[in-house]
């Protein structure tokens, strides 16, 4: 161990390097808010990265849209769910709610019962969040743009941005079926629509989208399996997680 990584560890706890930096939120005024720790790592493989964080200032007003990503890692029925948060200058914000693990700490769902983790809200760019599970992982990931109003994006970002600097201060535990990723995301959902209630797709996380789009939440138009081969994103082997990876992925958007 190098003297830097030792003076890192000393300074954040032996955390998983992805979950070592806290994403904190400070308002400038009603409309802007700054937010320190984005996560932004470069992946070179599954076990190989370049970390990285910066801080960025943003305006509420300035949210125009929100996109459902849903990566499936193991089988149908199980999803990882988090939403982004598209700008009116084409950056997309991406927030998603994990277990906050520790060297040498593997997830396991039984450990969630036993309330083993600590729930983060990790705070980064789509290039991280999203490009690590298509291009490196290589799970199977669907883009879904939410059929919500701007005023609702607003509302509901809002509302994230609270619940993270409540977590920061008051830490909770991850529990596999009542504070997980998809969860957190309907107590979300239910601040900007009361009509957002518990089903049983919100447990098997996998059906999160079908939900969705039962509830007028995605594109009802089109039927749901021709939907989901649509927002399945579809990245050719050696493609690089460049930059503009946010506009790449909804280039061919319908």
């Amino acid at each position: 161990m190098t003297e830097a990584s030792t003076k890192a560890q000393q300074k954040y706890g032996d955390w998983l390097a992805e979950y070592q930096r806290l994403s904190t939120i400070s308002w400038l005024d009603e409309d802007r808010f700054r937010i320190e720790n984005i996560r932004n790592f470069r992946y070179l493989d599954v076990n190989s990265y370049l970390p990285d964080w910066y801080a960025a200032d943003y305006r509420l007003s300035d949210v125009v849209a929100t996109d459902l990503v849903m990566s499936y890692w193991s089988g149908k029925a199980i999803a990882h769910v988090f939403l982004s948060f598209g700008l009116r200058d084409g950056r997309w914000l991406a927030i998603s709610i994990e277990t906050r693990r520790r060297q040498g700490q593997p997830y396991s769902a039984f450990a969630g019962f036993l309330r083993k983790y600590p729930v983060i809200y990790i705070v980064a760019d789509e290039r991280d969040l999203i490009g690590v599970r298509t291009d490196i992982r290589r799970e199977d990931v669907y883009l879904y743009p939410l059929n919500i109003s701007v005023e609702q994006s607003q509302s509901l970002l809002r509302d994230y941005l609270r619940r993270i600097k409540k977590v920061n201060e008051h830490p909770e535990h991850y529990h596999t079926l009542c504070n997980n990723c998809t969860t957190n995301i309907l107590r979300h959902g239910k601040a900007v629509s009361p009509a957002v209630k518990y089903n049983w797709k919100i447990l098997l996380s996998g059906y999160a989208d079908l939900y969705c789009y039962q509830h007028g939440l995605i594109n009802a138009v089109i039927p749901f399996r021709q939907l989901k081969r649509q927002c399945y994103l579809s990245r050719p082997a050696g493609a690089v997680i460049e930059d503009d990876f946010s506009r790449s992925i909804r280039k061919h958007r319908p």
